[in-house]
């Protein structure tokens, strides 16, 4: 394991309330279409210009 992983609470804090496990959509959501997202947007922007000046 790496050493890093030991200074994650692994248990909810006495006072917070409890936390559900997430399910497979939410893993999902933030592993691939964020960041598929994102992604497709960013190379909108840098290579749009260029698709566009093709077409001239």
């Amino acid at each position: 394991m790496l050493p890093a992983i030991g200074f994650l609470p692994l248990e909810t804090l006495p006072s917070w309330p409890q936390v559900t496990d997430p399910t497979v959509l939410e893993m999902l959501v933030l592993t691939i279409f964020i960041p598929f997202g994102i992604a497709a947007v960013v190379t909108a922007l840098v290579l749009g210009p260029g698709w566009g000046a093709k077409g001239e």
